[in-house]
């Protein structure tokens, strides 16, 4: 499960573009911020995706991407073009093909890799199902778990939804705002589609499975969001909507939560692992924040650099391990799951005073921007995070747990799993 939105200068009424994701996977799935350089190749050469090689084009845009550590593709990304993607799940009446393909995180990076603008963009993906399909396992575990994609595409001039089924597809274009969660969006209101004229591509939606994934509940919450503030939408409002739930104790209301906690095998298996929001100036220029980890209701979104990425950032695996942020993270975030209604009381005001700071102080700059005071700021907003989580957890050994018995358990062995240490 996941949110995207796109909101054009219309409606952010500051003439910037703002994208926004929540990144839903398994709950101890790592989940890696990673700065790629732009690359020129060489004639012939083939490029290994997530199950099939594919040739690669003679050059690559530089981009940072969102992605869990075991696949080859990502869930969100901007590339130095100002393209921004980012993809959710379908839940479809159009079952994955036999033989592997490409999976829409591979696809996502594929055309952040390969296009200038959000149309190219939109058509390399298009041309990409075509020829391979879009077919493998998508789950970290579960390798039983296969969807269909749609994909939010924008640049500085327009957004763009991208549903899919098989290798059939449908388009709308937008400069205003748009948003998608786990469900089809579009019926017969497309502007573009590789089905016949008047055809309904909603009718190709698994009802019952979209239903569960609570993906209409998610999306008009956060359409509802941008429509009562339109004309006035920053960054910070981004921020609220990403961490919105439905109930004020989340893992309620079965997938409904825009801020998506896991509390069960069964139901609830997906949480937010990684958050991204990415402005788009004027005159090629960007801001961009990352959680860098789980549950972005109990951390900062903080400023990310292309040119100085915060290393730890890129470290991390199956298993817990110190050197890597988001696992350090993780260690508080699990910890204060068990906790939640008392910690998140405890971490609120700071998060956001220094979400605000952030926002009002940080310039926009160029894609290649590494000025020592710049990455200063970059760098130190994940050493005070890295602090203040440190602090918290040592803080949470007097704090009685309030999870339910089910959601305690699911977590306790989340982390007996991970070698998660627990307080």
């Amino acid at each position: 499960m996941c949110d995207t939105c796109g909101i054009g200068p219309a409606f952010t009424g500051s003439g910037i573009s703002i994208f926004g994701k929540n990144s839903d996977r398994e709950s101890d799935e790592t989940q890696l911020v990673l700065s790629i350089p732009a690359k020129d190749h060489a004639a012939g050469e083939s490029l290994q995706c997530t199950y099939i090689n594919i040739p690669q084009v003679g050059k690559t845009f530089a981009l940072v991407i969102s992605k869990p550590f075991w696949l080859w593709g990502a869930e969100m990304g901007v590339n130095e073009k100002g393209v921004v993607i980012g993809n959710e799940a379908l839940f479809t009446r159009v079952k994955p093909e036999k033989t592997q393909g490409l999976i829409g995180m591979d696809l996502l990076r594929l055309a952040l890799e390969r296009s200038a603008d959000a149309e190219e963009a939109a058509r390399i993906i298009i041309n990409l199902l075509k020829q391979y399909g879009q077919a493998g396992p998508c789950g970290y575990r579960d390798k039983k778990f296969t969807y269909m994609n749609s994909f939010l595409i924008m640049d500085r001039k327009i957004i763009i939804k991208l549903e899919t089924a098989g290798r059939d597809y449908a388009l709308q274009r937008t400069s205003d705002y748009a948003v998608i969660s786990n469900g089809i969006t579009i019926a017969k209101d497309w502007q573009a589609s590789s089905q016949a004229a008047g055809t309904d591509f909603s009718k190709l939606s698994d009802p019952l499975t979209t239903y569960f994934a609570g993906s209409a509940f998610r999306r008009n919450r956060i359409q509802s969001a941008i429509l009562s503030i339109k004309d006035g939408i920053g960054a910070t409002d981004v921020f609220d909507m990403l961490r919105s739930h439905f109930d004020q104790t989340p893992a309620k209301g079965f997938n409904r939560d825009v801020c998506m906690h896991a509390s069960d095998p069964l139901i609830r298996k997906s949480q937010t692992t990684g958050s991204l929001v990415v402005e788009l100036h004027p005159d090629d220029r960007f801001r961009l924040f990352v959680t860098g980890g789980s549950a972005p209701c109990l951390t900062a979104f903080k400023p990310f650099f292309p040119a100085a990425p915060f290393p730890d950032l890129g470290v991390g695996n199956g298993g817990y391990s110190d050197q890597s942020f988001w696992w350090r993270h993780e260690a508080y975030h699990i910890n204060a799951i068990l906790r939640y209604e008392t910690v998140r009381s405890l971490v609120e005001k700071d998060i956001l005073d220094e979400e605000a700071k952030w926002t009002t102080n940080l310039p926009a700059h160029t894609w290649d921007s590494a000025e020592p005071r710049l990455t200063e700021i970059s760098h130190g907003a994940f050493r005070d995070s890295d602090n203040r989580e440190k602090i918290m957890i040592d803080r949470m050994r007097k704090i009685k747990k309030t999870s339910s018995f089910l959601s305690s358990l699911f977590w306790t062995r989340t982390a007996q799993r991970s070698k998660v240490p627990l307080v």
